[in-house]
């Protein structure tokens, strides 16, 4: 009897939505959904009904005629797969693919997970406590990095910052948060602040504009009220004294990249455009942070066919702030320039007036616009340094995961090559041993003739 894997086996990290869809069919959690609600439910999907037959036979192995919470589960994850483009096998059950596409059911439950994981994240964003593990951790982590004078350089925590995979911004914030006395180097409580927020960022913790009070030093955590005021409380500064605590962004240049440029009338993408895309990009949010990374939207882009090389630098041209993912309108700019180069028109070098995305625009006093930047939260110049660095890595990383790709569709099409041989070598196999068969009972008989004729 085939063993179904089970509900957390098949929906991996996306069990909450795997487990919604299913109460929306088996509201009183009978434990078994009928084949009629269950087939009414799976047409949602849009998928053709010989598909779906397929589906179905490998969800109800053994032909009860109904479906148990595992057999849903596991017709949800292959219509995920179908929809993803992947082969529907029970071999690829347990790999990670977007969630399932159930149309109107699909929309409506995601809203729901969206507000229950914000009610959580609500809920915890106060607990900002160090245990003394985690504290012992981040100091055998701050001797590993062997201080000088009771401090690490920034350039010797870059290294675990961009390990981290968190945004620049983020990184910024948690700088500036950890390194109190702004000498651009952390001492040992410091360090111990600054990976434990980076801990609580992973985490999906909102970084705090100002430091909690239980992350301050003990020797000042007595009678502050920082940490439970709105606004900082900054010293009072004598009428010629400049704080060096508050440092104002540097002004960037102008690139010709980015610069100003006439005020253009409309978008390229229109609306009808935009609603499709944005219906792709709630798609491709897995995560639904609200923007979309490399990782996320790679299956798509891969899928149209387009040379890595190209994909790469209309992903460069959208990414404007250049932060690993895209918003949006971000979104639907670079599938715009991607359906264009599918109707042969290559993408430019730099975005014209009419392509930047509508809130990336700021109109300038002589009616001109320019693409807006986000200054830097942070004037660190070891930070500067991530920044590039990270630049650098979504670009290969991009280029990396279409290799990637093709090796993998190279690799399927030998399996295939294997699986022929080995078929041809079994047959040749069993041709041989009928022979050997033979050539044993021509000897017997043969001998039997030899008796007879002594």
């Amino acid at each position: 009897m085939a063993t179904l894997p089970s509900p957390n086996e098949v929906a991996g990290s996306h069990f909450p939505i795997y487990e919604a869809l299913y109460n929306m069919v088996d509201p009183t959690n009978k434990g078994n959904i009928g084949a009629m609600d269950a087939a009414n439910f799976l047409k949602k999907s849009g998928l053709s009904q010989i598909i779906l037959s397929q589906i179905w036979d490998l969800s109800d192995p053994t032909a009860k005629g109904f479906l148990t919470k595992q057999g849903f589960f596991v017709a949800l994850k292959l219509i995920a797969l179908a929809q993803a483009g992947r082969e529907i096998s029970m071999l690829n059950i347990t790999q990670q693919t977007t969630p399932p596409n159930m149309g109107e059911a699909s929309k409506h439950i995601a809203s729901n997970v969206l507000t229950a994981g914000l009610v959580t994240a609500v809920t915890n964003m106060n607990d900002w406590s160090m245990k003394p593990s985690e504290r012992m951790n981040y100091d055998k982590m701050f001797e590993s990095l062997r201080p000088t004078n009771g401090t690490v350089a920034g350039d010797k925590v870059k290294g675990l910052l961009i390990d981290s995979k968190l945004s620049v911004d983020t990184l910024g914030k948690i700088w500036d948060l950890a390194d109190m006395d702004k000498d651009g180097k952390l001492d040992q409580h410091e360090f111990a602040v600054a990976m434990h927020l980076v801990y609580k960022a992973l985490e999906k913790y909102a970084i705090p504009s100002i430091l909690p009070t239980e992350l301050l030093p003990p020797a000042k955590r007595k009678g502050t009220t920082v940490a439970n005021s709105p606004v900082p409380i900054l010293p009072v500064l004598s009428s010629g004294a400049t704080s060096n605590l508050v440092k104002q962004p540097p002004k960037r240049p102008v690139t010709p990249s980015i610069g100003l440029v006439s005020l253009p009338a409309t978008w390229v993408v229109t609306a009808e455009e935009k609603a499709r895309y944005d219906s792709m990009f709630l798609e491709s949010d897995i995560d639904m942070d609200g923007f979309v990374s490399g990782p996320e939207i790679k299956d798509r882009f891969l899928k149209t066919g387009i040379h890595q090389s190209i994909l790469a630098h209309i992903w460069s041209l959208c990414d404007i702030n250049q932060h690993g993912k895209l918003d949006m309108e971000q979104f639907s700019l670079a599938m715009w320039l991607v359906e264009r180069k599918l109707k042969g028109i290559d993408p430019p070098n730099t975005l014209s007036p009419e392509m930047v995305p509508p809130s990336s625009r700021t109109v300038t006093p002589s009616n001109s616009v320019q693409i807006l930047e986000k200054p830097p939260m942070y004037t660190n110049p070891e930070l500067d340094m991530i920044q590039k660095d990270i630049d650098e890595l979504v670009k290969e990383r991009l280029i990396l995961e279409t290799e990637i790709a093709q090796k993998e569709a190279d690799l399927k099409i030998r399996s295939g090559e294997v699986k022929s041989l080995q078929g041809e070598l079994d047959t040749l196999s069993a041709t041989l041993k009928q022979l050997e068969n033979q050539k044993g009972e021509a000897q017997k008989r043969l001998n039997d003739l030899k008796n007879q004729v002594t």
